[in-house]
């Protein structure tokens, strides 16, 4: 009997499917040819031949044998528990890492800081069915705003002492890029790392900071070359990675070390994270760079879909020069890929506008829904007018005055006195913050003509001229110094050191 009753079943689902598709091939046929009407009619006798039998129900038992409980108490009841759904709760990050980049593919080589503001690497919850995973910034960089142009840096100077200037201190804000729009791409890229995966069919929840077992520490690799002590060094870490860092320190040094600020090389280091988690890595270190003239302090230069072809402005106060066009596009896969166009290296002066040849970028990627992000891929230029203007900006000395930038052309002095090396040494009242005592800047040493260098800043009150005054020493080859006569006075922040200022000053060579 029940073998036959499955065999039946089958047989009429048979018709049933048969019957639920005969309609649609009359459609087709019809479609086809339009001139000859086709009608389906069912044979007859096929539901006939095979006719549905129904199961005849078991007898009923006597009251007697009735069971009152379960059918079989030997066999094990399912759990209650089984019945409800899969458990959501989040347990924590666990060390199961997915990585962000392999769903992207590019026409160019990039590293995953070209393309994210996070970590390449995400870890999964340890709860599987949660579908949370935990996240970090790929890096943390002086904070900049593009709108009004303002560092969250400053070096505020103290008063001189008996030594000379005072000691300054250095206060900055490092901050991660990872932005909302951010994390809604990031979400993409784990969606389509998870797929055929066991993870895909609890899909993505939510997309958390990584906790932290413990408060983050700040490693700087090349802060101690300049007399900084740990015991100097002030740090508000975050307790939540998207919250910034607040770094400050006192340094004699302060001349030296914007040097650093201003070329390839800057204040950097690593935050160390303690994650928190089942078998999670007992440390993860993210660089940070304290530097003015860099990428990472400007961040990634985006444009919009809707008005990128009718120009772009450079607020920066550095001229740049641009590489790269990139445009990120979802594909229709579901796959991610960078397009790359190479854009000649235009060198764009600071703070002004460019135009974009739009005839060599085609047309889709202003209307293609599937285009994630566009941007230029950029270098800094280095720039001694524009550190200068950057410095007014960031040095604080009396709340009075406004700090002004020696500089000092050499022409050939070397040449003219046969000299090993010359110094310049410059003293002023303004050298100091206060103004209150008359102060040494860092002594200049030229080894060689035809340079440029940076005299140092001054702190000139408003209203009021720049005042300081300056001597030359002059080095022979076998030992013997020349010094000026006498210290000369001046006011132009331009100082020119050639033949008729080494004649002027140092008698003997009159």
């Amino acid at each position: 009997m029940k073998r036959h009753t499955t065999i039946s079943l089958r047989c009429l689902l048979g018709v049933l499917l048969l019957t639920a598709t005969l309609p649609a091939a009359a459609q087709i046929k019809a479609e086809r040819s339009a001139t000859k009407k086709v009608t389906i009619t069912p044979k007859r006798g096929y539901k006939e031949a095979h006719p549905p039998v129904k199961s005849l129900p078991d007898p009923p038992k006597p009251p007697s044998q009735q069971p009152s409980g379960p059918l079989n108490p030997n066999l094990p009841q399912l759990p209650q528990d089984n019945l409800k759904e899969p458990s959501k709760e989040r347990r924590g990050p666990a060390n199961i890492p997915f990585f962000l980049t392999s769903q992207i593919d590019a026409d160019r080589e990039f590293n995953a800081p070209d393309v994210l503001h996070v970590f390449n690497t995400v870890y999964r919850d340890a709860n599987l069915q949660a579908g949370y995973y935990y996240f970090l910034p790929a890096s943390y960089n002086l904070s900049w705003t593009a709108g009004t142009g303002k560092y969250d840096f400053n070096a505020t100077y103290s008063a001189a002492n008996a030594n000379g200037r005072g000691e300054t201190t250095v206060t900055a804000i490092l901050k991660p890029r990872t932005s909302s729009h951010e994390l809604k791409f990031v979400r993409e890229l784990v969606q389509g790392n998870i797929k055929g995966k066991p993870e895909a069919p609890h899909g993505v929840t939510d997309l958390i900071a990584m906790p932290m077992a413990q408060a983050p520490e700040i490693a700087f690799s090349n802060l101690g070359q300049f007399d900084v002590e740990s015991k100097d060094i002030s740090i508000r870490a975050p307790s939540d990675l998207m919250d910034p860092i607040y770094i400050s320190f006192t340094t004699s040094r302060i001349d030296d070390l914007m040097g650093m600020f201003f070329n390839n090389i800057g204040l950097y280091g690593d935050v160390i994270i303690y994650p928190a988690g089942e078998g999670m890595p007992a440390s993860i270190r993210i660089p940070f760079n304290l530097k003015i003239d860099d990428p990472g302090t400007f961040g990634r230069f985006e444009l919009q879909a809707e008005n990128w072809r009718t120009g772009w402005q450079n607020k920066t106060d550095f001229p740049v020069v641009l590489t790269h066009f990139n445009v990120l596009r979802k594909e229709p896969s579901g796959n991610f890929k960078i397009y790359t166009w190479q854009t000649g290296d235009p060198e764009v002066p600071e703070q002004a506008r460019v135009r974009f040849d739009a005839s060599r970028v085609p047309t889709w990627i202003d209307q293609d829904a599937g285009v994630v992000k566009m941007w230029m891929d950029y270098t800094v230029k280095p720039c001694v007018a524009c550190n200068g203007t950057v410095k007014e900006k960031i040095i604080k000395g009396t709340s009075s005055s406004r700090v002004r930038n020696i500089e000092l052309t050499v022409l050939t002095p070397l040449e003219f006195t046969a000299a090993q090396l010359l110094k310049v040494r410059i003293r002023s009242f303004q050298a100091d913050p206060n103004g209150l005592s008359k102060a040494d800047l860092p002594t200049l040493t030229i080894t060689k003509d035809n340079t440029t260098l940076s005299g140092g800043q001054i702190f000139v009150p408003d209203g009021a001229s720049p005042d300081f005054e300056y001597m030359l020493q002059v080095f022979m080859p076998d030992g013997t110094r020349y010094e000026s006569d006498q210290w000369k006075k001046a006011s132009d922040l331009d100082i020119v050191i050639g033949t008729s200022q080494v004649k002027e000053m140092i008698s003997h060579f009159k």
